[in-house]
């Protein structure tokens, strides 16, 4: 299989939300003392802390806390988004949190101008006293802090005014590739660089939407990145290749009133087997995380690896199949549990050993193809 690098890095990173694209580009900008941050004071907010000596007689230490903070804006900033954008940052500069400075950060295909101070300080203020929206408004909220503070409130809005960034990037999937090459060491195979760097940003999305499920942030410290980054590079080399399973179940999932899933050949035949929907579920998962596997196998060319895998899955069921039919318990569900029970010693993880059989079962799987009911007696 002869690899594409270019579509290979536009794979790698599609289907991941753009926020959090955003927030991956930046974990590649952590360095000691520093963590990126998930949905706590803004979109995304990159937090350094500095230890600072308090005199040179002393052992103690006092620890000065900033905070760059980052709207993600994948869409058009109107005047009014705009607006809003600066009376979230009003709030934040009001509030005890010591923030260095504010990004916009869009998608140059929006053609944003980045021009979020289309009303000055004063015309802002006469909108927000003249607001009659609810309590729990931003604008409410800005409003009882500085309804009869003009002074205060100008103050807030020309150091924000100071310390705003625009950015507008040409292209996020490629910002995060460049700034990954040195992690994942893109000069040395780029192959393994994609499917590392694939492997991050499930790690993250996984991380992410488990924080937002249970109406939480996310927060990376440079320690732990750290460590994925090590963890993910030893389970992909030019000779291993090891997803997580756990991160892969998470952001992947099998929905059965699909009709490309309904109407598949590996979904009817587990129909077969009288299974309830849940283990239907699990078992199409295996199949689909043994499918994505074998793909990174031929990405490394490693056919071998898939071939054994498939011809040992495949010898199993022709193996379970007699023993069942010369025994008078043939049927469905058996042969499928008997098949999952064998062992594949080519297989690196227990998914991989189930799914496999799984994969077995497409329309695609020519000589090897699994069938839990032979189709001719159906």
């Amino acid at each position: 299989m002869q690899y594409e690098l270019d579509k290979s890095g536009i794979k790698s990173l599609a289907g991941f939300a753009y926020q959090i694209k955003v927030f991956a580009y930046y974990a590649f900008s952590l360095k000691a003392g520093m963590t990126v941050e998930f949905e706590t004071i803004d979109d995304v907010n990159l937090k350094m802390i500095t230890p600072k000596q308090l005199d040179t007689q002393s052992h103690n230490f006092v620890c000065k806390t900033s905070n760059v903070a980052i709207q993600v804006k994948h869409t058009k900033v109107t005047n009014a988004v705009a607006q809003q954008l600066l009376l979230n940052w009003i709030l934040l500069e009001s509030s005890p949190y010591d923030v260095d400075k504010y990004i916009l950060l869009t998608d140059k295909s929006y053609q944003n101008s980045g021009d979020i101070f289309v009303k000055d300080a004063k015309a802002l203020h006469k909108i927000v006293v003249n607001s009659n929206k609810g309590v729990n408004a931003v604008i409410t909220k800005v409003k009882n802090l500085y309804e009869k503070d003009y002074a205060e409130f100008e103050k807030m809005y020309n150091s924000i005014s100071t310390k705003f960034e625009f950015m507008d990037l040409d292209d996020i999937d490629s910002e995060i590739i460049e700034a990954a090459s040195d992690h994942f060491r893109r000069v040395a195979d780029e192959v393994v660089f994609y499917q590392r760097l694939g492997e991050f940003l499930q790690y993250i999305t996984a991380q992410i939407l488990n924080s937002v499920s249970n109406n939480d942030s996310f927060v990376l410290k440079y320690e732990e990145f750290i460590s994925i980054i090590e963890d993910i590079s030893n389970r992909f080399t030019p000779t291993d290749t090891a997803p997580s399973y756990s991160n892969f179940k998470r952001i992947n999932k099998i929905d059965l009133k699909d009709s490309k899933v309904s109407q598949s050949r590996e979904y009817i035949q587990l129909k077969h087997c009288d299974l309830p929907d849940r283990l239907i579920e699990h078992n199409l998962l295996h199949g689909m995380y043994y499918h994505v596997t074998s793909l990174k196998y031929m990405e490394n060319n490693r056919m071998e690896k898939i071939n054994d895998i498939e011809d040992t899955a495949f010898e199993n069921f022709e193996n379970v199949k007699f023993d069942l039919q010369r025994n008078d318990r043939d049927a469905p569900y058996e042969r499928l549990n008997m098949t999952q029970q064998q062992p594949n010693s080519y297989a690196d993880n227990d998914q991989i050993r189930l799914g496999v059989s799984i994969h077995l079962t497409k329309d695609s799987a020519g000589g090897r193809q699994i069938s839990w009911k032979d189709e001719d007696n159906e």
